[in-house]
């Protein structure tokens, strides 16, 4: 069992990481587009777009600082599932994906 948990927890952690880039490629994406396209926005077009980037961008940057936990909200469905399986994988936390497999697994189950 233990073996299958630690398998599962990779999983997880792999899972996480995968979104916890996907999200910040998309974002640095999004600030790419909107550096270029800055100076166009403030001369041709109404001043609310210019708030709604200005905004956004905030948002996007506080954002980038919470990948762990943006991340782990994606991941609700999945951990829940795994927990059903594994009692000890409902204490996962958003930035448990930084440690070992093994390692967090005792610390689970000390939690």
């Amino acid at each position: 069992m233990s073996e299958q948990a630690i398998a599962k927890l990779q999983q997880l952690q792999e899972k996480q990481t995968s979104i916890k880039v996907s999200i910040g490629v998309t974002i640095g994406i999004i600030f790419l587009i909107y550096f270029f396209t800055f100076a166009m926005l403030v001369d041709k077009f109404p001043p609310i777009f210019f708030y709604i980037e200005a905004i956004t961008s905030v948002i996007f940057l506080i954002m980038l600082f919470k990948l762990n936990k943006a991340s782990f909200c994606f991941m609700g469905s999945k951990i829940k599932k795994a927990a059903a399986e594994f009692p000890e994988l409902a204490k996962y936390r958003a930035n448990d994906v930084d440690t070992k497999p093994e390692k967090l697994l005792g610390e689970l189950k000390t939690r």
